[in-house]
């Protein structure tokens, strides 16, 4: 089996000999030469500063206890505590995760938490 560098560390040769493809790999090449960015919040837009409390009342609304919505999400439970009990505030995969899965808005507009401006 012929795997990245990344991926060869976490396993161990098998036997036989090791036959290696003289071939470039155009995924392995692409993947290479492509930057990896984080999907990030457009400025305009933070987290609710109440995120906490929403997640929580969707998922008791929705009948999930932590442990489901972890799986849903695909997050171990203790983070989805974390996060209901405002220890984590989650990353914008996380968020995204949150609002697709529970089906509600965690981003606010950066005006709102601005509050009003005093204007003279």
């Amino acid at each position: 089996m012929i795997v990245c560098n990344n991926c060869v560390k976490l396993g161990r040769p098998v036997g036989g000999p090791v036959v290696r493809d003289p071939r470039p790999n155009p995924v392995q090449s692409s993947y290479r030469s492509s930057s990896v960015t984080a999907i990030s919040p457009s400025p305009e837009f933070e987290v609710d500063p109440e995120y906490y409390l929403k997640i929580r009342q969707a998922r008791e609304k929705m009948g999930l206890s932590q442990e489901d919505l972890g799986r849903m999400l695909n997050e171990k439970p203790s983070v989805i505590r974390m996060v209901e009990s405002k220890k984590l505030k989650p990353d914008p995969n996380l968020t995204r995760k949150f609002m697709h899965h529970l089906k509600l808005n965690l981003l606010v507009p950066m005006s709102e938490l601005e509050g009003p401006s005093t204007g003279v």
